[in-house]
């Protein structure tokens, strides 16, 4: 089970870019909070759906690629 934590800035608008920040773990959460909103709560919330697979950015692109899958990594090739 993978668990996001997400805060909610509610004096944002929905749809604002700074109204919902999610975060990876409670440890990044913290240290954003530090910086930005230090009275600030992130709760906890498991992801639906998730399938665990090892992935990974291009580097040259930024494009997502399961690196289980050999015909996407075959298939996402650049001419550099």
């Amino acid at each position: 089970m993978t668990t996001v934590w997400i805060y909610v800035h509610t004096n944002k608008e929905v749809g604002d870019r700074d109204h919902l920040k999610v975060f990876g773990n409670p440890d990044a959460a913290d240290e954003w909070f530090k910086d930005n909103d230090p009275e600030g709560v992130a709760f906890g919330y498991e992801v639906l759906g998730d399938e665990t697979r090892p992935r990974s950015y291009c580097p040259a692109c930024g494009a997502l690629i399961d690196m289980r899958d050999l015909s996407q990594i075959l298939a996402h090739v650049h001419d550099t």
